[in-house]
């Protein structure tokens, strides 16, 4: 036997025993026509649902590049070429159908089994993921055979993309409390227990997310400064992408006939009607004691500019607008749209934010309308559905 053939044999050997392992490492033989089950992932700050899914087309465990996207890894091309970059940048990696080899840096890579095309898109080997990964992003990368777990190790990567498994987080905002009631509709109800029992049921929603952590600023018919929930929000948040939804409702005592919902982001007041909200929710400060007050430095233009360079205020409009697309839905009112103003609690949560006018409690029909346990938990799953839309449009560093 030559030295040629002796090499050859030994490099077949080699690819053999890597398919074995890969599969011996999932725990299950990768057979033709079967779905192996998930790769379970796990983040610095848990576990991330769903794990990745892992296909066997070819009698082998393979994964769409697109499942790369979760894992911070910027996927482009089509089914004939997969280009990845990590983190947005380097490095670039070039994957094509057929060929089990790729350049990484300066040096070539070679997996067990070649990727493939099926239905449109490109599968590469789990290799890549348990294998790979680790051995070439050691610092960003590990993986455990006994639990068949992937730790994303370093978080940054994933924040820049898509929160990359890091929990978004939600602060939910009842609004007044208390001894500030708010509005006080005809029938006697009080906005300050509409707002809470709203809340309530948005929390109780997204709290079944394992990929969000909600927080809510009261939980109970406490008074808390205006200005301090933002403030704390922004603590909660911390470097995570992050919303913050504060729940309201309206009233126009001298129109009684009034209805509808609006949702409002933070900026100037335009209108009459627009200015009129505004200091009908910031009237709460007058119950406030002064060190509750902003500093002097706090004013709304140099706030304003401040949003306008972390590019909060454009997020902010449009989580407005899937707020109001999903509350019309379930409103029997009139949308009355998207709309801005200087809200004092909504000024410093640094993060996209919205004070979301449920309906107005002066109507006696909405009235009685948002006293309805349905009706609340109906809203809840509106603004919901609205925020993972929204979270779908809002990974850090991309354009709204």
């Amino acid at each position: 036997m030559t030295l040629l053939h002796t090499t050859r044999r030994l490099l077949l050997l080699l690819v053999g025993a890597l398919t074995v392992l890969g599969a011996t490492l999932l725990g299950h033989q990768s057979l033709e026509g079967q779905s192996p089950p998930p790769l379970a992932l796990r983040s610095p700050a848990g576990p991330v649902n769903p794990g990745i899914t892992v296909e066997s087309h070819r009698g082998f465990a393979a994964v769409s590049v697109t499942e790369l996207t979760r894992v911070g890894w910027e996927v482009t091309g089509d089914e004939v070429r997969a280009v990845l970059r990590w983190g947005g940048g380097e490095p670039a990696l070039e994957i094509r159908p057929g060929t089990p080899f790729f350049l990484w840096g300066s040096g070539e890579v070679q997996l067990a089994e070649a990727p493939y095309a099926s239905s449109g898109r490109i599968y590469v080997p789990l290799q890549f993921l348990v294998d790979i990964l680790p051995w070439k992003l050691p610092r960003h990368f590990s993986y455990d055979p006994d639990s068949r777990t992937l730790d994303l190790l370093s978080p940054e990567p994933y924040r820049r993309l898509s929160g990359g498994g890091l929990p978004r987080v939600v602060v939910i905002d009842p609004g007044h409390g208390g001894r500030d009631s708010g509005a006080r509709g005809p029938g006697g109800a009080l906005e300050k227990e509409v707002a809470l029992g709203i809340a309530r049921e948005l929390a109780r929603v997204l709290e079944a997310d394992p990929g969000l952590e909600v927080h809510l600023t009261r939980d109970s018919d406490v008074l808390i400064p205006l200005w301090k929930r933002g403030e704390q929000a922004t603590e909660w948040k911390g470097d995570r992408p992050g919303v913050f939804v504060s729940v309201h409702a309206n009233a126009m005592p001298n129109s009684r006939s009034t209805r509808g919902f609006e949702t409002y982001f933070l900026s100037e007041a335009r209108t009459e009607h627009e200015r009129r909200v505004a200091a009908l929710e910031n009237s709460a400060q007058d119950l406030e004691g002064e060190e509750d007050r902003p500093a002097e430095h706090a004013d709304l233009s140099f706030i304003l500019k401040e949003l306008r360079n972390l590019d909060h205020q454009h997020w902010s409009a449009l989580l407005a607008e899937f707020v109001q697309d999903q509350l019309q839905k379930v409103h029997p009112g009139p949308n009355r749209g998207v709309k801005q103003g200087p809200f004092a609690v909504i000024t410093n949560a640094l993060m996209p934010a919205v004070l979301v006018e449920v309906g107005f409690i002066s109507n006696p029909q909405e009235e009685r309308l948002m006293l309805q346990r349905e009706f609340q938990e109906q809203v809840a799953e509106a603004v919901a559905k609205a925020l993972k839309e929204f979270f779908g449009r809002y990974p850090p560093g991309r354009a709204p």
